[in-house]
């Protein structure tokens, strides 16, 4: 559920990024996508804390951006379409 939410919140970030650079029909479309993924996170989110153990959820949440962050900011030797510094 946790990998769920962060996956809903990047979507979020990149709609939010695109929108202001499209004309105005697609800028209204990523829009509700990003309030559409937004709901699916915030939902992600509630149904883990209704499983967890006092404050596994924002354990959890830390220790997945923590390990999303090294991800994503690290050098990768493969084409990925979510992952890797581009290389040079």
């Amino acid at each position: 559920l946790i990998v769920g939410a962060l996956i809903e919140a990047r979507s979020c970030e990149r709609f939010a990024e695109l929108a202001p650079h499209v004309d105005e029909t697609l800028r209204g479309f990523y829009t509700s996508l990003l309030k559409s993924e937004s709901r699916h996170f915030a939902d992600y989110i509630s149904l883990a804390r209704g499983l967890e153990t006092a404050g596994a959820v924002e354990d959890r949440l830390g220790l997945f951006r923590s390990v999303e962050k090294e991800l994503i900011e690290s050098a990768d030797t493969e084409m990925r379409f979510h992952g890797g510094v581009p290389r040079s």
